[in-house]
């Protein structure tokens, strides 16, 4: 069977996964990558889309919205005597060098780029990064400067885009064999409460094909940018009961003869 053919199999059929336990370890390995690449395909998706975006919106809000600024010395300096908000359907630009806004303050926003007088935090899908001017005191420059860098910088945001999905992609797929490698512990008690013979190289491979399906659901659901409480508790629950039905599909060890 193709690994094609495994990845939908596996989607809904935790008889046909039982069967995978004998093939090689390798085989296991690059169904993952494959699983995770068709899942990245959403994900990929939306950090594209999220990119180009929110670089427009800053784009034009640095354009039409925003004042002469100076950079210097580590701290933003502009004229302005209160925050400049820019609401564009989800994406908000927030520009303050008066030191109104607070990191709390962006919590109500699930996407945004604030551009604060000590520092630069952009939110997406709600998880908010930031980035301290502190490690730029030597750097000095205005607002016809940035304006310059980023009518550059549109020519090879494609590039910077694919750069990012590929690391999101490998750093992404590493915590997916890391989740299969606890998922498999698990399976080691799974496996005796149900008194099925399979060794923990078995449990590792059943356990790679069981997290199709909430992979594959949660990358969909994060695409879509919809929000399910207890999100991270509901993928290990599905996990863990659909490698418990891969289990069951084992056969049991037959009864030794007795002379």
């Amino acid at each position: 069977m193709n690994i094609f053919k495994q990845f939908v199999m596996s989607l809904y059929s935790p008889k046909t996964i039982a069967m995978f336990r004998f093939q090689k370890i390798g085989k296991t390995i690059g169904y993952v990558f494959v699983m995770m690449l068709i899942s990245f395909i959403f994900i990929g998706i939306n950090i594209a889309v999220s990119i180009t975006n929110a670089v427009n919106e800053f784009d034009n809000a640095l354009k039409e919205d925003i004042p002469n600024f100076q950079f210097q010395n580590g701290e933003l300096n502009s004229d302005i005597s209160e925050p400049i908000i820019r609401q564009d359907g989800n994406q908000t630009i927030i520009f303050d060098t008066t030191g109104t806004i607070t990191r709390d303050d962006l919590d109500q926003y699930s996407d945004a780029i604030a551009v604060l007088d000590d520092r630069l935090i952009v939110v997406t899908a709600g998880s908010a990064d930031s980035f301290d001017y502190g490690m730029m005191r030597d750097v000095n420059f205005q607002k016809s400067d940035i304006v310059n860098f980023l009518n550059s910088a549109n020519t090879l945001l494609p590039l910077i885009i694919s750069v990012i999905i590929l690391i999101s992609y490998i750093f992404m797929t590493a915590l997916k064999f890391i989740g299969i490698t606890i998922l498999a512990l698990i399976g080691l008690i799974v496996k005796n409460i149900m008194k099925r013979k399979i060794s923990y190289g078995q449990l590792w491979i059943l356990s790679a094909y069981s997290v199709t399906l909430p992979t594959l659901f949660f990358a969909i659901i994060d695409a879509l940018r919809i929000t399910i409480p207890g999100q991270f508790f509901l993928y290990w629950a599905v996990a863990i009961f659909f490698l418990s039905q891969v289990i069951k599909f084992v056969p049991l060890p037959k009864p030794k003869e007795t002379e």
